[in-house]
């Protein structure tokens, strides 16, 4: 046991907290190697749990991640030589080389496992949750599942509101508060928390939405909504329905990177193995007299039998990620539930067939989305 009087000094009292950690990996190493054993004799079984991980977690009276990471440490190791060295030498912790091996399951080549080692655990987790596949189908369900609940307090004093959005809304959200927030720093009187200026931004939106008012200073049509960021090595293979993510935020699919080509205003870096190669301009929207010329054209919303003329926007018939230009011919104008809900939630698509004040929808099928151009 070591003396902690106090000759110890701080740099040895960090070199046994260190040496801790490393024999706890060989122990777990140790004890990984017997439960492959007992995993092969079928011990769950024989004690009536319903899995190897139940079992652990009774007979060893450990959390059920403890008991997930054991597990997964005794029946994947073996296929990774490299890391079952490792930790039978205790070289790194025991969380990071299950971190590295569900990474290395996930799909992950070499050049990915090896940058793995200059992140933290919580890094190698991101590395790993691009290597999933996000599918049309998921984003569908993503916006199937928005919600917003209104919920007064039982005394009636108050409220309370709760949001789930898909991740590139909830970016769009979340930039609009944090950028209306930001007005409120510089007032005189008390400083304000942080959450307690993001709900008085939501409060002045609401309020200016109700009295047709746009603050001063508070117009940002020169900045990009989000930049998005694509793994070239990622999403090409899949489709775009991996490796791509917003910035500071959520990864995205294929649906969501052609929304985003569509309405613009966003930028796009290209990467290549974690380092970017190539990047678009900040804004990519449609010039203002098209836009203006497209309104003026078609007048309202021009699916078939939709007469609504609430906030009009344009959208590309063929869409920009299968190359379609800015050309008027090419654009069509939609009611907002059409454009934002019908095509870019639900996943349909203009029919470039049908008539251009009668619109009609087909299903989509997802690409790849061109990075850049289009």
């Amino acid at each position: 046991m070591l003396d902690t009087d106090f000759d110890t000094t701080t740099d040895q009292l960090e070199q046994d907290v260190l040496a801790c950690e490393l024999l706890v990996t060989r122990l777990r190493a140790r004890q990984a190697e017997s439960l492959r054993e007992l995993d092969r004799r079928q011990v769950r079984m024989v004690d009536g749990a319903r899995s190897l991980q139940e079992w652990v977690r009774a007979r060893l009276d450990v959390s059920d991640t403890t008991a997930r990471d054991l597990v997964h440490a005794a029946r994947c190791l073996p296929d990774r030589p490299e890391l079952q060295k490792a930790a039978e030498e205790g070289s790194y912790a025991f969380d990071r080389i299950v971190a590295t091996s569900r990474l290395a399951n996930s799909g992950a080549d070499e050049d990915t496992l090896e940058r793995s080692f200059g992140y933290d655990i919580s890094g190698v987790a991101r590395l790993r949750h691009r290597q999933r596949n996000i599918t049309a189908l998921d984003e569908t369900d993503l916006f199937s599942d928005r919600r917003l609940f209104i919920q007064d307090t039982f005394d009636g004093s108050g409220g309370r509101t709760v949001v789930e959005l898909p991740g590139f809304e909830h970016r769009i959200l979340t930039k609009a508060l944090e950028q209306r927030a930001d007005m409120f720093n510089d007032l005189p009187g008390p400083a304000i928390a942080k959450w307690q200026r993001m709900a008085d931004a939501a409060v002045s939106i609401a309020q200016d939405s109700l009295d047709g008012y746009e603050p001063a200073g508070s117009s940002t049509r020169s900045e990009p909504v989000a930049t998005v960021l694509v793994d070239a090595s990622l999403a090409g293979p899949t489709k775009g329905e991996a490796g791509a993510e917003i910035a500071y935020g959520h990864r995205v699919g294929p649906r969501t990177l052609e929304r985003i080509l569509c309405v613009g205003r966003v930028q796009i870096v290209g990467l290549e193995r974690g380092r970017p190669v190539i990047h678009s301009p900040a804004t990519r929207s449609i010039p203002p007299a098209t836009r203006r010329f497209v309104a003026w054209r078609d007048g309202s919303c021009t699916i078939s039998g939709c007469n609504s003329r609430y906030r009009l926007q344009p959208h590309h018939v063929t869409p920009r990620s299968d190359g379609g230009s800015h050309d008027p011919e090419n654009l069509t104008t939609l009611c907002w539930f059409h454009h934002h809900v019908v095509i870019h939630g639900m996943g349909l698509r203009i029919d470039p067939e049908s008539p251009p004040q009668k619109r009609l929808f087909v299903r989509a099928r997802a690409r790849a989305p061109d990075l850049v151009g289009g």
